[in-house]
């Protein structure tokens, strides 16, 4: 990736130039390139070469990057996981990723994590082209440059928020990384920050914080589908340009809003070509993930859904009913459901997504108990905090006599969701 070439370039001109800030200090781009560079002899020590995945998980957002520029200066494959992963999480995931690069061999550069279907999350495998080919457009069109320091208020282990900070990095931009999200803290971050990556729920979180005044903030880069018109207005009215896109950690970039578009209109990432099917959103271009799912004409989709206008702009419907974005990431129910049918007593287990004002969704369970040895609350949640990401692990327990079926036999997750909003699924809340 450029991302090593370029850190070591700016170290060497400007050695000095802050890479990161934060409360934890300020280290520069030359201390940002040390650190990388003995990282990466004590893996080729280790036996690393190109073409070997290294497993990045350091919570310190300083030694993570680090990590990933040693990797990269290895041209091995940086696989960027959370420290806060539990074991029964994190080994299989770094397994799956590891296989994954044994596949593919020097073509990955970077793998990233989004749920899977077994309760495991699934590697995303990318290109040394596949996002960083995507850099000068994006600086083209958010404006994001040197002259910015970039506040990246979530976990580095979300693509959303590692793409900001490797794009930042190779600009020769400082980066304030949080370690979590925080509205307070971005607030306060926001002092001093010119530039933020987030997702609509945390803008408007960082909007009720920062009141008429926006500090020093001036651009702000919102991934997601849907973007309040009432938010975007208030942050124009404190200053910010908001910059929001659609897109996934499969297919990167897929659409971006321009000036002048109405507020439920995007536009195809340049060089990104958009199809809708049966209201099904298809994704063509340079930016598409290893060994994805395409058809012959070399189209991908994750499932989100849809319409595809005259003029050719998309508007954005949300994804379907088995993905539920709660604080900014990505939930599949199927994950979370398959961990919890393996608690002794569960007949059926359905998980849906319900509002929250401030984090967009959070994940609701809803069990079906089998007669006569219904399991506990206190043994779902040890199931889900053992075989889960604390993301995906469900906020809202319920349970029901008996969760409807399609007729082939499927639990409908949107008449689930539909009975818990109107109290016609009669669930009972566990306690």
């Amino acid at each position: 990736m450029p991302i090593s070439r370029d850190v070591r370039r700016r170290a060497a001109a400007e050695p000095d130039r802050p890479a990161l800030v934060g409360r934890s200090g300020t280290v520069g781009y030359g201390e940002l390139a040390a650190r990388a560079e003995r990282r990466a002899e004590t893996l080729a020590a280790s036996g690393v070469a190109a073409g070997h995945a290294v497993v990045c998980a350091d919570p310190d957002p300083a030694d993570l990057l680090a990590a990933v520029v040693a990797a990269d200066l290895l041209e091995a494959a940086a696989v960027v996981a959370d420290a806060d992963w539990p074991d029964a999480v994190r080994e299989p995931a770094a397994a799956a990723a590891r296989a994954l690069v044994d596949r593919h061999g020097t073509a990955v550069s970077l793998v990233v994590f989004t749920s899977g279907s077994t309760g495991t999350p699934r590697p995303v495998a990318r290109t040394r082209r596949s996002w960083t080919f995507s850099f000068p457009t994006f600086s083209a069109l958010t404006g994001v440059g040197a002259q910015d320091t970039v506040l990246v208020p979530g976990r580095l282990s979300g693509s959303l928020f590692l793409y900001g900070a490797l794009h930042a990095l190779t600009v020769g931009a400082a980066v304030h990384a949080l370690p979590s999200w925080s509205p307070a803290d971005a607030a306060r971050a926001c002092e001093s920050c010119t530039a933020v990556h987030l997702v609509p729920s945390m803008l408007t979180e960082l909007l009720d914080r920062l009141g008429p005044s926006a500090g020093r903030l001036r651009t702000v880069v919102c991934g997601g589908a849907h973007l309040d018109p009432g938010v975007r207005a208030k942050a124009a009215a404190a200053g910010m340009e908001v910059v929001d896109y659609y897109g996934a950690a499969e297919l990167s970039f897929v659409a971006i809003r321009r000036p002048g578009l109405p507020p439920d209109r995007l536009r195809p990432f340049p060089e990104v070509d958009v199809d809708v099917r049966d209201g099904v959103i298809w994704a063509r271009g340079p930016y598409l993930a290893l060994g994805l799912d395409r058809d012959p004409d070399g189209f991908a989709t994750v499932g989100d859904h849809g319409v595809r206008h005259d003029d050719g702009t998309l508007s954005v419907h949300g994804r379907g009913d088995a993905a539920i974005t709660t604080g900014g990431a990505t939930v599949l129910a199927e994950a979370v459901e398959h961990v919890l049918r393996q608690v002794p007593g569960v007949a059926e287990v359905a998980c849906v997504g319900t509002p929250h004002e401030r984090l967009g969704q959070v994940v609701a369970a809803v069990v079906e108990p089998r007669p006569g040895c219904a399991p506990t609350l206190a043994e779902l949640r040890a199931a889900a905090a053992v075989g889960l990401a604390a993301t995906d692990r469900p906020r809202l327990w319920y349970a029901v006599d008996r969760l409807p079926r399609t007729p082939g036999g499927k639990v409908p997750r949107a008449e689930v969701h539909a009975g818990l909003r109107d109290g016609s699924l009669g669930a009972r809340v566990l306690t």
